[in-house]
């Protein structure tokens, strides 16, 4: 049962190391770590480099861009080089529990009809930059061992999980392959399909302590200008309308179908709205106003336009 390790690096060197090192010391040892660095500007490169020197380390197998693809293309193209039975998900600064390899291969021999394995995690915040994740989503980590399987609903439809806690049987990456467009990130993709092949599952336990500081990628509260906005619901869109080809194809139940479409039509109708000032738009949305995750974003995405419209007539 071999085991791999896939990681897209840009810019990392600052932490790099750490999390290396608590990949590599896992009670259950790896096979290979596959990382794709995707044209960093600073040390990142040299640092890993040196670290494989140092470490004398076979298991890492380091490929460099000859451009910068973006984080979703780099991350899959990491993925798709992993050659492990199981492929786990990681990020570039974070720092694994020693167990957390050996606790979800476990939980993958318990559960033989999971194809996603995805953990809960401590954020442990570094610097003053950091963003702090939202009371909300603390709450939904109880660090209890529970496990659930996610069924697709209007709140599973929104990730649940980060993707440097996600495993996935290799089997499910070739199965999600016809599903999958340039830019989908492999978390939102992999936690939509899982579901659709009904094969997800959430543990309950706090296997990676996930480091939040000012130049990572977490997103609480970055998409409060139109074009991050817009950018965002064509991204939305276009996941939900991959989604549905597969819920079609593998015949999920018509009430969950019903709700990827509707979910479809309320990303297009948001667009719309904060791309082009459609007011007329806000009111069609209350229709979908219990497909919202957050309920106040209706009334947020209306004033965004609305100070819009005031700057340009001023």
């Amino acid at each position: 049962m071999k085991v791999s390790v896939v990681m897209a690096t840009y810019n990392g060197e600052e932490y790099i190391v750490e999390q290396l090192d608590s990949i590599i010391n896992q009670s259950y040892p790896v096979d290979e770590i596959i990382i794709c660095d995707d044209k960093s500007t600073d040390r990142t490169v040299g640092v890993i480099t040196e670290y494989i020197s140092r470490k004398k380390i076979r298991e890492i197998k380091l490929y460099e861009n000859s451009e910068n693809l973006g984080f979703a293309e780099n991350f899959n193209k990491a993925l798709n080089l992993a050659k492990g039975d199981y492929i786990f998900f990681s990020d570039q600064d974070d720092i694994w529990e020693n167990e957390k390899i050996q606790i979800m291969l476990d939980k993958m021999d318990e559960y033989t009809d999971c194809k996603l394995l995805c953990s809960d995690y401590e954020p442990f915040v570094t610097g003053e930059q950091a963003p702090v994740p939202p009371k909300s989503v603390l709450k939904r980590m109880p660090n209890n061992g529970s496990i659930e399987k996610i069924q697709l609903s209007k709140e599973n439809i929104y990730i649940g999980a980060l993707g440097c806690c996600m495993c996935m049987r290799k089997e499910f990456r070739e199965w999600m392959q016809p599903y999958w467009f340039p830019g989908w990130a492999q978390d939102d993709r992999c936690w939509k399909l899982a579901q659709c092949a009904d094969g997800c599952y959430l543990l309950h336990l706090n296997l990676v302590k996930h480091r939040l500081h000012g130049n990572n990628t977490a997103t609480f509260g970055k998409y409060h200008t139109i074009d991050r906005r817009v950018k965002l619901f064509q991204h939305m869109s276009n996941a939900a309308e991959q989604t549905i080809v597969c819920a079609e194809e593998n015949k999920i139940s018509y009430k969950q179908q019903k709700i990827l479409k509707q979910h479809y039509e309320m990303m297009l109708l948001r667009k719309e709205l904060v791309g082009k000032g459609k007011f007329i738009n806000s009111i069609k949305l209350l229709k979908y106003i219990r497909l919202y995750q957050k309920k106040m974003s209706i009334f947020v995405e209306l004033l965004i336009v609305i100070k819009s419209k005031v700057r340009r007539e001023v």
